[in-house]
């Protein structure tokens, strides 16, 4: 698309070098100096890794690759390191490259093995795509986090329901903040390896999913306990290993299900986490799940998939409809806080797009008021700043959420190799009785920094509070005050009718 029809040509320029975006008042984003400390104008915890953190997690894979180094070693050590660092296949290959270190009839022996599986998984990569790509490159394309591999923070959760969150580390352990409280649970167990996501349990002040290589662990973390390393045997093993990696997780509104899924496998597993059970519903098309969401009415579960298609679950009888023939596949999507709406994004475009759906009902089918349509084109723009800099914006989309009023729309735009900076595009939105997206303004960081992860957190009781991870390590928050238009409605309607039709209601 043409970066004419950009909507961030309407944007205010993004803040200048030296300085970053402190909160959203009177409808406009306002900057301060990086040099100066946040202002704290609401109750949230306090996340801050210190420098021997970030460092604990960079040196552990550092000694990781160090480990398996070529150092000099006799040949059959080095076929051996390459054995347990990389595979046995890679193993192979270094062997059959090696012709005057082995007998030649170990390296030709290995050389036709190289050739048959080659040939092989040519063949097979035309019909399973996914089951080759390998973990490290499914986390840099899946994940809803720029820079996945080297970020400090690897995901963020905010609970549904009170200022808290948890934060996993590029170590596999899982730190719980909460609001006015120094003690920060630490969780650790031996098979949480990879950790790709997280989600508390809704209703539940103590439930939290982790989403690991081979399974998904449920801890039960106590508000109440002092503990500052709660034991492994707090936490249920979903035991999953035909579906690893796990890389996404959603617990039904009401909490009684789990659902994860992982692109390497067509399926997702639906979970009764009490009695550790996983029914697989087994999709016939898609080459896998790349993330998973729910809407907020409970009726429907978003799945996106490897390929050009995504579908809408219906969660009563778990029937499907899908969308196919799009531009590529789906890189992000959120639903409105009422279910009625999806947004989405797709690689290789740089555009939002947005697809209706009818509330309420028993729940029987997914089909969709309208077809999709294109709501705001995000091609990257160029800002002149009054130092006389060009400052560029926008690109492919990353990440989307919405925050609980349905009123303000973050949009993650990913790191790419054009040139442009790294910023967060925020939208003012409505919903009903038109979706509409109107130009808010600009996140950014200090210098340096670009954003690895958004978030609202819920609940926020003077507008929205958006959460970005910056890729310094550093948990930023930007506050954004505004009443809600719904408030505004109902104290201004004195002879308020829940029956009649409104920019506000549901309507069918």
């Amino acid at each position: 698309m043409s970066a004419l029809k950009s909507i961030l040509h309407q944007f205010p320029p993004p803040p200048q070098h030296g300085h970053m975006t402190a909160l959203e008042k009177d409808g406009q984003m306002m900057d301060f100096p990086d040099t100066l400390p946040a202002p704290s104008l609401i109750d949230y915890p306090e996340i801050v890794l210190s420098k021997e953190s970030i460092n604990r997690t960079n040196l552990r894979y550092e000694k990781a690759q160090l480990a398996f180094l070529s150092t000099g070693q006799a040949s059959w050590k080095r076929f051996i390191n390459t054995g347990f660092s990389e595979g046995l296949f890679k193993m192979m290959e270094e062997i059959t490259e090696a012709n005057d270190e082995v007998p030649p009839w170990i390296s030709s022996t290995c050389k036709v093995i190289v050739s048959l599986v080659e040939v092989a998984k040519t063949l097979s990569m035309s019909f399973f795509a996914q089951s080759f790509i390998t973990d490290e490159e499914i986390f840099l394309k899946y994940m809803h986090v720029n820079n996945w591999l080297k970020s400090p923070i690897q995901c963020i959760a905010w609970h549904p329901h009170v200022a808290k969150a948890a934060v996993a580390l590029r170590d596999d352990s899982v730190h719980i903040y909460y609001s006015g409280n120094s003690l920060s649970p630490i969780l650790k167990h031996k098979l949480q390896k990879q950790v790709a996501d997280l989600t508390w349990q809704p209703l539940s002040a103590s439930v939290l999913a982790v989403a690991c290589k081979t399974c998904v662990l449920v801890w039960h973390v106590e508000p109440t306990s002092l503990a500052v390393r709660p034991s492994a045997s707090t936490a249920q093993v979903l035991h999953c290993t035909s579906q690893s990696p796990v890389t996404s997780l959603a617990w039904s509104p009401d909490g009684s299900l789990l659902i994860s899924a992982s692109p390497k496998h067509n399926s997702i597993i639906i979970w009764d986490v009490p009695k550790e059970n996983g029914v697989v519903q087994k999709q016939s098309t898609g080459r896998g799940v790349s993330f998973l969401s729910y809407s907020p009415d409970g009726t429907k579960l978003f799945t996106a998939t490897p390929s050009k298609m995504f579908r809408v679950w219906s969660t009563k009888h778990w029937q499907w409809e899908n969308w196919s023939n799009l531009i590529g596949p789906c890189t992000a999507a959120s639903w409105s806080p009422d279910g009625s709406a999806l947004v989405f994004a797709m690689e290789g475009d740089s555009a939002l797009y947005a697809v209706r759906f009818p509330v309420g009902g028993d729940g029987d089918g997914v089909s969709a008021v309208s077809l999709s349509v294109l709501l705001a084109d995000v091609s990257p723009v160029n800002y002149s700043m009054h130092d006389g800099s060009i400052v560029r914006a926008g690109g492919q989309v990353k990440s989307i959420v919405w925050d609980g009023t349905g009123e303000r729309l973050a949009v993650m735009l990913e790191t790419n190799e054009t040139g442009s900076d790294q910023f967060v595009a925020v939208f003012k939105t409505t919903i009903h009785p038109l979706m509409e997206l109107l130009p808010g303004g600009f996140v950014k960081g200090k210098s340096g920094e670009s954003a690895v992860h958004i978030a609202f957190m819920p609940n926020c009781s003077k507008g929205a509070l958006l959460s970005v991870v910056w890729s310094s390590g550093r948990v930023g928050y930007v506050p954004m005050f505004f009443i809600p238009a719904q408030k505004i409605h109902h104290r201004s309607s004195a002879n308020f009718d829940p029956l009649s039709p409104g920019p506000f209601l549901f309507q069918r």
